[in-house]
C-alpha cells in the first residue's frame, strides 16, 4: 500500500511540473512534444511518439 502512495505522489509531482512548465514552452513544437511524451510516459497508455511525423528524405 506505501508502494501505490509513493507513486501516487509522484504522479501528482510530475503533473504539476508538466503544468508548472507549459506557459513557458509556448507555441514552441519541440517543447510541446516534449510535454506530450512526458504525459504519456506518464500515464503509460498513450505512444510517446503517437503523432509525430518524422520526414523520410
Amino acid at each position: 500500500m506505501a508502494d501505490q502512495s509513493v507513486s501516487e505522489e509522484a504522479r501528482e509531482a510530475v503533473l504539476k511540473a508538466i503544468i508548472k512548465s507549459a506557459p513557458t514552452v509556448g507555441n514552441s513544437p519541440a517543447g510541446i512534444r516534449d510535454l506530450a511524451e512526458a504525459y504519456a510516459l506518464l500515464e503509460r497508455d498513450l505512444l510517446p511518439n503517437a503523432g509525430v511525423v518524422h520526414n523520410k528524405t
